[in-house]
């Protein structure tokens, strides 16, 4: 992976991520990586030609280290990708696409959500993707969720409650 300028666009603030947010999240998609890894699925522009080495969920603490977002975005991030899944059926999230499909939900739950965001050059070097690939799967996404970004209050609280009984198991 690319080496990440702490420099850039210096924040006011400092956010601290829950780790067990995150932990959870990446569990989450790990199970769902594990049965859709045995299907046959079409390939996306989200899909690398081989798997990231990085797991889930130290993806995940990259992304929170660097990206300094609020937890709210990683749900938001879940349910994106979850929507995703709902509007395109035929789209599975496997071992190759998961780190993409994950890194430009977050991206768009940032950019919605977070008062403040830094620009997609920065966000490609934490994805270790290039900002060109970084900004068409931004579209991409964007299409693949018809550009419907807003969450309800209600929808969010049901995924922050299914993450913390999922945590309980």
């Amino acid at each position: 992976m690319t080496e990440i300028s702490t420099q850039v666009n210096v924040r006011n603030h400092e956010r601290t991520i829950q780790p067990s947010i995150l932990k959870c999240i990446a569990t989450i998609l790990e199970d769902i990586v594990k049965e859709t890894d045995k299907l046959d699925s079409q390939s996306t522009p989200f899909h690398a030609s081989k798997i990231p080495a990085i797991t889930l969920e130290n993806y995940l603490i990259r992304i929170a280290k660097y990206a300094k977002c609020t937890d709210e975005c990683f749900v938001i991030a879940l349910i994106y990708l979850d929507k995703v899944q709902e509007l395109n059926p035929d789209i599975l999230l496997n071992s190759h696409c998961v780190h993409r499909f994950l890194m430009i939900a977050l991206v768009l739950a940032i950019k919605f959500q977070d008062d403040d965001y830094y620009r997609n050059d920065y966000y490609s070097k934490i994805a270790g993707i290039s900002l060109k690939e970084l900004n068409q799967l931004e579209s991409e996404l964007l299409e693949l969720l018809n550009y419907d970004l807003f969450i309800s209050k209600e929808l969010y609280n049901i995924y922050l409650e299914k993450l913390r009984q999922y945590q309980e198991q």
